[in-house]
């Protein structure tokens, strides 16, 4: 007897709509493409910027690191001295704001997806009075968006996680001015998990290595579907020693 296969298009070709149809073969093929594009490395992408970044700003880098330090000096295991075994559970990433607002910022200034586009499907019209025809294409910068002075302020240009916080706890902006996750009935689905994952990855190497970006490595994007370092990111790794960890532990 052979296995039943539980692959997401399989899964999706079991389900029916409101009607009680199968979906048809239009929208399987959508919503495949759609995990293909919207997965294909937009979180690595959007890591290397943040590394980058903070190889710029090391006071950013070091609040992270004393908020990473002050969740896990609750662990018995640090308590002892055990410092390199953390691996960081579900709930002590939940709690990291600040590093949750540092890498808002990083995809306000360097989104993964640089440009989008929707296609209208009836005539409409905008609130300022833009008349839409059938069939009409709109074009949105989200790398520009996340540059503008209307939106974000005259330190629109910064790399500045504090914008993100209030009373030290980190606070969504709305989806039409930070558009990285698109918005609307077109919102990211993954956005909370693509979140996880970034914060994990970023936690577990900041605690163990300072990032540094080989001297004079240019920084420039390479415009595509996807915002690649058009060079790569070349970095050295400096892991921290136990004296380096331990000033931000709180393990009285």
């Amino acid at each position: 007897m052979s296995k039943q296969r539980s692959d997401l298009l399989t899964v999706f070709m079991g389900l029916k709509d409101e009607a009680g149809q199968p979906f048809s073969d239009k929208f399987l093929r959508d919503i495949c493409v759609n995990f293909i594009l919207a997965g294909r490395d937009t979180s690595s992408v959007a890591l290397s910027w943040f590394f980058w970044l903070l190889h710029h700003n090391p006071r950013v880098e070091e609040r992270i690191l004393e908020e990473i330090c002050g969740i896990v000096s609750e662990r018995e295991e640090v308590k002892k001295g055990e410092y390199q075994s953390v691996i960081f559970r579900p709930e002590e990433i939940k709690k990291m704001d600040y590093l949750h607002a540092a890498v808002s910022d990083a995809l306000r200034l360097y989104p993964s997806v640089p440009v989008d586009h929707k296609e209208v499907v009836e005539d409409d019209i905008f609130p300022d009075g833009t008349v839409l025809k059938k069939g009409t294409k709109v074009i949105y910068l989200i790398y520009a968006m996340g540059r503008m002075e209307g939106i974000w302020g005259k330190d629109c240009r910064e790399f500045k996680p504090e914008r993100w916080l209030r009373d030290g706890r980190f606070v969504n902006e709305s989806a039409y001015n930070f558009t990285a996750f698109n918005g609307g009935p077109r919102f990211c689905l993954g956005k909370d998990f693509a979140y996880y994952q970034m914060k994990f990855v970023a936690a577990s190497v900041i605690y163990r290595y300072h990032v540094k970006v080989v001297e004079n490595h240019p920084g420039v994007p390479k415009l595509a579907l996807t915002m690649y370092m058009k060079h790569g990111l070349k970095v050295n790794l400096y892991r921290r020693d136990e004296s380096g960890i331990q000033k931000y532990l709180n393990t009285n």
